[in-house]
């Protein structure tokens, strides 16, 4: 027996028995709890069987190219599928956590990689109203070895200059020391 719900393709196959309506719509409303974890869920396949006393069921879920999978089995066919979508929104939980996590390590290192310098008002740090800052200004870092660095800075006459070091692939200041050598800092 094969039943669809338009909105979300929900696909229930019955193995050696007949799905009772009530069964089906049991699936339909458990499956539909899964979309406040994810909006964009385009497949759901519920495959059911009975094997004398156990009652299996397998639910497979595509959402955006990924796909999860749940097998279990109990003495009674509802609380096999619950028991499957309890397992879903469990490994959709940890899926959404890891795209959350990716996309802060990404944010994160994107605000690495492009450093803003935010000007201090030099009357401000004696003040005893706390310290004005002013405008932001964003730096186009280039990407160069630690002596290309030294070099860049000699020639626009700066004191420090930050830098993606392409040897170490980490941000990197060099700056000129009061001894008259150069240091460097891996951020």
């Amino acid at each position: 027996m094969n039943e669809e719900d338009a909105s979300m393709n929900i696909t229930t196959t019955a193995r050696h028995f007949k799905a009772s309506p009530e069964l089906i719509q049991h699936i339909r409303r458990r499956m539909e709890k899964l979309k406040r974890y994810f909006d964009n869920i385009l497949n759901i396949d519920v495959t059911m069987s009975i094997e004398k006393i156990r009652n299996i069921a397998e639910v497979n879920l595509q959402v955006q190219g990924h796909f999860f999978s749940s097998a279990e089995e109990s003495e009674d066919m509802y609380l096999t599928i619950d028991m499957c979508a309890k397992d879903l929104e469990r490994q959709i939980k940890k899926y959404k956590g890891k795209l959350h996590s990716n996309h802060q390590n990404h944010k994160n290192s994107k605000r690495m990689l492009y450093p803003r310098e935010f000007i201090i008002d030099a009357e401000s740090v004696e003040s005893e109203n706390g310290i004005e800052m002013g405008e932001a200004a964003a730096y186009n870092l280039s990407d160069m070895t630690v002596r290309e660095a030294i070099k860049a800075m000699e020639k626009q006459e700066k004191e420090y200059l930050l830098f993606n070091n392409i040897d170490t692939e980490a941000l990197s200041f060099v700056y000129r020391r009061a001894d008259g050598n150069y240091g460097v800092i891996r951020l």
